[in-house]
């Protein structure tokens, strides 16, 4: 066998250099958004306000579910007065006309709890996914500045819980995590 190198040879190892020093030169970098919203203080501050008014709503539920315990005892006190026999007529009227007034007070109570329960979840659910939108666009927009002002093609997102619950992070050769940056210019951005 001759030491010639074939002309194909030559053109395959060369295009194999070539494409080493291209992948070479490709910055790719990685974005954890979770530690993002962990860190981040307006999205803090964002759940902070969500929660104040949650439990402004408890403390609230709480007084009407106090209302709604002392009717159940009200009832029962006046059942049990209902079950002496040796009462006038008169009275036993009262004392059921009483219960019936008291049961109807305890079933709208609870029923406006009920449903103020439901407005207010769903009135959270609302808030919720409004503010994580408001903040994931805040941390996407800061990361393309930047991924742009510092040379990066491809910054990934590796948390891979954000929306499908796999991470886009398959294999990535000398990544860059630049997500402690990002929360700094997040951070600091928010605190002008």
């Amino acid at each position: 066998m001759s030491n010639k190198i074939a002309p194909a040879h030559i053109l395959i190892v060369l295009l194999l250099s070539i494409s080493h020093v291209v992948a070479d030169e490709v910055k790719v970098a990685t974005v954890n958004i979770d530690k993002l919203l962990l860190h981040y203080r307006a999205a803090d501050k964002e759940l902070s306000y969500l929660k104040s008014g949650r439990d402004r709503y408890l403390r609230d539920r709480n007084t009407r579910q106090k209302k709604i315990n002392s009717l159940a005892l009200d009832i029962k006190e006046v059942y049990a007065k209902l079950k002496n026999k040796a009462m006038p007529r008169s009275e036993r009227d009262h004392l059921i006309d009483q219960r019936q007034n008291l049961i109807v007070q305890y079933k709208a109570l609870a029923n406006e709890i009920k449903l103020a329960d439901g407005a207010q979840a769903a009135s959270t659910k609302q808030k919720i996914t409004a503010a994580t939108r408001r903040i994931l666009d805040q941390c996407k927009l800061t990361t393309n500045k930047y991924a742009k002002s510092h040379g990066y093609q491809w910054v990934i997102e590796s948390s891979g819980t954000t929306s499908s619950q796999v991470s886009p992070l398959i294999y990535a050769r000398h990544a860059i995590d630049i997500t402690d940056e990002i929360l700094a210019l997040l951070n600091d951005v928010k605190s002008q």
